[in-house]
């Protein structure tokens, strides 16, 4: 039985990565490999399909604490002494490397400030990143989108042979669960229309953003409701939102177990992030046809574009042009068109394959040894 550690930072239940790792890793283990999980701190419920090693954490930043994590690692992998490591995050000495985010390199040199490359924890990144993307390493990455493979090659030169475009990630039977009226039990009106935003960083995924455009609909004559679906700080959004007077137009939900309930009753997505290497929410407002408004920064957009499924903000974000789509969108002519091109979506086998893509290419790995 052939081994293989899977390497991830941080598990907590509701991250886009972290459902991806999971999913991953179930899948795997499906097939009969043995795994071991190590991360630095674990989240949630334990999995009885694999071991959970806890390395913990140590350090006063995220950069430390990472760079002590790998130190770790290098010893307790040791004892496992796996034929196969897959990175979540990026490290040195991976088999395999799952691309979640953006390119460090790319993403400093075109819309961070000159002096950010000489930070300690932009070094370091840029070491780590550079071990898993450089011509010299010898790391197999699954990338999101051609949009990661467009920043990486250019910045690192990256042999295309290396790399894999791999397809969405949805689990069969993803949205199943008890319908629940969301209008009623937020005591909302049944001619609502509801917005939804939905991610557990609310400044990268630009929660802002969208509470500014709710703002902008006021002087439609329809009532809207911003639902902000995710685990995160919202003392700051809360003081904006009450400067508007909009305290009973926004509702912080928390996290949220099954999203897919939610997207049914909502008329639209929100995704306005200013920083997105892929955007599994997109994928799942497709196949819910749920019409999306996002913007360009987000790796999904363009199956947004390619499939017909709302409007995407070209280019560099402005918030007048982003609100001016909104106001296209809840038309209810246009929303209902939107929605209707998107009924089939939900069919295609391509936006469920990924961890059978995945696994598939880690089997013929070992094949090829």
């Amino acid at each position: 039985m052939k081994k293989i550690a899977l390497i991830l930072f941080n598990y907590f239940p509701y991250g886009g990565l972290q459902r991806d790792f999971y999913s991953i890793a179930t899948e795997l283990k499906s097939r009969g490999f043995d795994l071991e999980v190590y991360t630095s701190t674990w989240d949630g419920d334990n999995p009885e399909d694999f071991k959970i090693i806890e390395i913990g954490t140590s350090g006063l930043t995220n950069h430390s604490r990472n760079i002590n994590f790998y130190n770790k690692l290098q010893k307790v992998l040791k004892i496992f002494s796996p034929d196969l490591l897959l990175g979540f995050n990026k490290i040195p000495g991976l088999d395999f490397y799952f691309a979640a985010d953006t390119c460090i390199k790319y993403k400093t040199r075109t819309a961070k400030p000159w002096f950010y490359k000489f930070i300690p924890r932009y070094k370091k990144s840029i070491e780590y990143e550079e071990e898993v993307f450089g011509i010299h390493s010898k790391t197999n990455i699954f990338l999101l989108n051609e949009k990661q493979e467009k920043e990486f090659i250019y910045e690192y030169k990256t042999p295309k042979e290396r790399l894999k475009i791999i397809p969405p990630g949805i689990l069969y039977g993803w949205d199943k669960g008890e319908s629940v009226n969301v209008k009623s039990s937020l005591g909302l009106d049944v001619e609502t229309k509801i917005l939804l935003f939905v991610g557990s960083d609310f400044k990268r995924k630009g929660l802002d953003r969208a509470i500014r455009s709710l703002n902008s609909l006021r002087s439609n004559a329809e009532s809207y409701c911003l639902l902000v679906a995710g685990k995160d700080n919202k003392n700051f959004y809360k003081k904006e939102i009450s400067k508007m007077k909009m305290e009973k137009e926004v509702i912080f939900l928390g996290p949220v177990d099954n999203i897919g309930l939610l997207m049914q009753e909502a008329d639209v997505l929100l995704h306005p992030a200013k920083e997105e290497a892929a955007g599994n929410v997109i994928i799942e407002a497709m196949l819910s046809s749920l019409p999306i408004l996002t913007c360009e920064a987000v790796g999904f957009s363009d199956l947004v574009k390619k499939y017909g499924s709302g409007y995407v903000l070209e280019g560099e974000f402005q918030q007048t042009e982003f609100n001016n789509l909104l106001k296209k969108i809840v038309y209810p002519d246009t929303n209902k068109e939107i929605r209707k091109g998107m009924q089939k979506l939900k069919e295609d086998h391509y936006f469920y394959s990924r961890f059978s893509f995945l696994a598939d290419c880690i089997e013929d790995h070992f094949c090829d040894q």
